[in-house]
């Protein structure tokens, strides 16, 4: 027998899918509930309205990597380099798993639902805070330039990141000339490391 809290994951994936395919405004609860194979009223006993479902996917997407980046970062020993390419390493996991359209999602419907998007942006500063992390250690040990703004600079390599998220899932696929992934991140971790040793 299912226990609720499994049903309920099922019928935030089935959401996830929809609402990065389909939109937020333009997915009913109905369609998720077919989606997941559940009751139509199913969905109603789990969450009280269609953003509450929205919250929980960006919850359950977002939560467990960051949380796996946390720790990632707390008992790394090895070179801040090192640790810089494991945080992109795991980054590029999450956005090509299911999860990652999340990020496209956040992006389309931040605009038309600001209390949605004032939800999402606890997930985008923790994790710039991740990445800042990441630069103080570098710093601190020699193996980075000083770097006056933190915030800004972890920003810069974050936005990267998250727009070829997007790009991926938006454009690429009307893109004759594309680039793959391994071209992407190979790219991005040579510009990112070259700019940020002493």
């Amino acid at each position: 027998m299912r226990r609720p809290q499994d049903r309920a994951s099922e019928i935030a994936r089935a959401a996830l899918d929809l609402f990065v395919t389909r939109g937020f405004a333009a997915t009913k609860l109905e369609d998720v509930a077919r989606a997941a194979s559940v009751s139509k009223g199913l969905p109603y006993v789990y969450f009280k309205n269609k953003e509450e479902l929205f919250k929980t996917v960006i919850s359950e997407a977002m939560g467990g990597p960051l949380s796996d980046a946390n720790q990632i970062i707390e008992g790394f020993e090895g070179t801040t380099e090192d640790l810089l390419r494991q945080m992109v390493d795991g980054f590029r996991a999450f956005e090509e798993s299911p999860a990652g359209g999340v990020v496209k999602l956040i992006l389309a419907e931040a605009g038309n639902f600001p209390e949605v998007a004032r939800f999402c942006n606890q997930f985008n500063r923790r994790g710039r805070d991740l990445f800042i992390r990441v630069l103080r250690r570098g710093v601190d040990s020699g193996e980075f330039r000083p770097v006056s703004d933190l915030d800004s600079t972890a920003m810069v390599l974050v936005q990267p990141l998250a727009m070829f998220s997007v790009w991926k899932r938006a454009l690429a696929p009307f893109d004759p000339g594309r680039i793959d992934s391994d071209q992407f991140y190979t790219a991005y971790l040579d510009f990112v490391l070259k700019g940020l040793r002493p």
